[in-house]
């Protein structure tokens, strides 16, 4: 090499720089890593002002469920390990632009050929709950059924008429065949034999609502986008119960349908958060039928009519029958003023009740999830005629 030669350093090939490096003149210099954890720090900042200015909820009407509260801090919560748990549904439930998130994984996950998403399977024409065997504890299932009929069964002592048990199935009962093949789901039909069974036994009266509605199972009788049964689903089940209670039969014809909503999406929507068409909510009336008013016990107020139109208009769509759920309703019938029944309900009783304005003077709405006294000394108080408990299964095996 001669004397006063100069290096001149050359610029790597493009394939031959390290990954992060760039430019400065001629040359290539280390990245700037402390550039990395101080983005950082800015979203986690952002993520917590977002989280502070956003007021903590304390139901989702879109997903029709309260929400996960801050959890007190205590020493024996931290040690047994409950505070974290709780703490940890409490971030997920409010989570800033959580439903956005949730939108966005399962549409990812439809696109993908993912059957189910948040316990909702996609199947055609719309979404079916999902119930594993995994998902139901079967003995607590059976400490439901037996505190029921132990109660129907003194209840039957107290009142002339009769005490029926109407358990209604969810709809991948009724139509199985549109599942997701090879799907595994909690055996309500066998379930449910073995309680009409056991009620039978102590003297009361089943509706065979699994049966009844499988008969109608290509209707509309489940909602595409909701977990309750539409209001022709409760006709047909109406239909059940008065076979089985001895009513005059309920003939369709003596009937008009009237849509009050086409953009109805309910609680399965709100689980997957996708776009999709919309259901609607109808309501059946008799020929010159009157309105039939209607007394919240406990709040002190009444409305005119079974139907709230202004529910419509919210997220709670289906709080258009009754205003939703209450601890004590009264409903006034066109029936004998001498008949009156009854409802240990959950919310599937709710666009059910109208249809026995036709036979009952007087229909009174128990929801156990709210009353807190006790359930005989009421009906030693008002003496119906009849009782009747409409639960749907999933619902009364969690509530009752």
């Amino acid at each position: 090499m001669k004397d006063g030669a100069h290096f001149r350093f050359q610029k790597l090939p493009r394939g031959m720089r390290e990954a992060g490096s760039e430019p400065s003149g001629d040359g290539w210099r280390l990245p700037r890593l402390w550039a990395l954890p101080i983005l950082a720090a800015l979203a986690l900042v952002c993520v917590l002002l977002w989280d502070v200015c956003t007021p903590v909820r304390t139901f989702s009407a879109a997903e029709n469920r309260r929400l996960a509260q801050r959890p007190a801090l205590s020493l024996q919560a931290v040690l047994d390990g409950s505070f974290m748990e709780q703490y940890e549904a409490y971030v997920t439930d409010q989570m800033p632009g959580r439903d956005l998130f949730i939108a966005v994984k399962a549409e990812a996950q439809r696109l993908l050929g993912k059957k189910d998403i948040n316990g909702v399977y996609f199947v055609s024409g719309g979404l079916v709950e999902q119930h594993t065997p995994e998902s139901v504890d079967r003995e607590k299932a059976a400490r439901k059924a037996e505190r029921m009929l132990e109660q129907a069964e003194e209840i039957s002592g107290l009142i002339p008429g009769k005490t029926g048990v109407m358990l209604v199935p969810a709809a991948d009962a009724v139509r199985p065949e549109v599942l997701p093949r090879f799907s595994r789901n909690f055996d309500q039909e066998g379930w449910l034999s073995d309680v009409q069974e056991a009620a039978r036994t102590r003297g009361l009266t089943v509706i065979d609502a699994l049966g009844a509605l499988r008969e109608h199972a290509a209707e509309e009788i489940y909602y595409t986008t909701d977990h309750h049964w539409t209001t022709l689903g409760a006709f047909y089940g109406y239909q059940a119960m008065c076979e089985a209670f001895g009513l005059e039969a309920a003939d369709p014809e003596a009937y008009e349908r009237h849509a009050v909503s086409g953009d109805f999406y309910g609680t399965l929507q709100a689980k997957v958060n996708i776009p999709m068409e919309a259901d609607r909510i109808e309501i059946f009336t008799r020929a010159q039928e009157a309105e039939h008013p209607v007394r919240f016990v406990y709040e002190e107020k009444e409305a005119a009519s079974c139907y709230f139109p202004d529910r419509l208009a919210t997220r709670d769509a289906y709080a258009f029958f009754l205003d939703g759920n209450y601890p004590l309703v009264e409903i006034a019938g066109d029936g004998p003023a001498d008949r009156s029944i009854l409802l240990i309900k959950d919310s599937y009783a709710n666009c059910f009740a109208p249809f026995l304005t036709r036979d009952y003077g007087t229909i009174w709405l128990l929801d156990r999830r709210y009353y807190r006294g006790d359930t005989a000394e009421l009906v030693r108080e008002y003496a119906p005629t009849d009782v009747l408990y409409l639960y749907q299964v999933f619902q009364f095996i969690e509530n009752f």
